[in-house]
């Protein structure tokens, strides 16, 4: 039975607040010395200490990972859905919001600056292999002396290492208007909805709608959307469905066209992708 430790993240589902980033509520130091690192774990269990909702910082630096389930993280800009085997690094005063899916399993690892690597100066994603996890969470449950945690601690730093197959960066618009409509395609990547539709649920214009999609995130909506879709893929995917329901849940009416456009955002196949990343059951542990 994993333990619910005291944090700032959200193990709830997506926030109801408006995200703000320019005023982030700012976090002190989580790890305590003369340790390098700590991990709070949220299992969906009412937190013990209270927990600010919104865009907040740490004065440590984050790894932030799911154990089981999936979890988003939000950063400014751009959001990202984690499976297990994923981790995102944020170095320290990263402004960020985070929420997971019902059921998941959701870890923080922060890391007190002196213990974090030079190179690691920006936001990047790292491999949490499972032995790493049991590890962070052995840390984490276990008591054992000093300066046996201060080795392991070391330890597990220098095991992280980059990950080849990242999460999907999904970018966000910038406009408060957009980004209400970019949060409910996100919420629903099966619907075939057209940008028309779209815009008129949420009464703007194509051309706003165009403008915006263009200006802030780079590319047409229709190629948005593309990269919503297969980073709900990667979630499903993770969890063990079949390729077939999988393309169905992501708006995609054949298989073949599905794998098709997964194999052009992230470089392998559905199936290449299903055997790196299918996690255990959650009673495996």
């Amino acid at each position: 039975m994993l333990a619910t430790v005291p944090g700032r993240e959200r193990g709830a589902a997506r926030p109801a607040v408006a995200l703000r980033w320019a005023e982030p509520t700012a976090g002190g130091a989580e790890v305590s010395a003369p340790y390098l690192l700590t991990t709070a774990v949220f299992d969906g269990s009412p937190p013990a200490l209270p927990v600010a909702p919104g865009v907040h910082t740490h004065a440590d630096g984050l790894l932030v990972w799911p154990h089981h389930g999936s979890l988003t993280l939000h950063t400014r800009g751009a959001v990202r859905r984690l499976v297990p085997g994923q981790g995102i690094w944020l170095p320290p005063g990263t402004p960020h919001d985070s929420w997971s899916d019902p059921g998941s399993v959701s870890c923080y690892t922060y890391v007190t600056r002196a213990a974090i690597p030079p190179h690691w100066t920006g936001l990047r994603p790292l491999r949490v292999r499972r032995a790493l996890q049991e590890m962070l969470l052995h840390l984490d449950a276990t008591s054992m002396p000093d300066d046996l945690r201060l080795r392991t601690q070391r330890v597990v730093i220098e095991l992280l290492e980059e990950d080849p197959h990242p999460a999907i960066d999904v970018p966000v618009p910038e406009d408060a208007r957009i980004r209400a409509l970019a949060d409910d395609v996100m919420r629903d990547p099966e619907s075939e909805l057209s940008l028309e539709a779209w815009a008129a649920r949420h009464a703007l214009s194509v051309r706003t709608v165009s403008r915006a999609f263009g200006r802030d995130v780079g590319m047409s909506f229709a190629r948005w959307r593309a990269l919503v879709r297969m980073s709900a893929a990667t979630t499903l995917l993770a969890q063990g469905r079949p390729v077939n329901l999988v393309a169905h849940r992501c708006g995609y009416s054949t298989t073949s066209a599905f794998s098709a456009a997964f194999r052009r955002v992230t470089g392998v196949s559905p199936t290449g992708y299903l055997r790196e990343q299918t996690v255990p059951a959650q009673g495996e542990r």
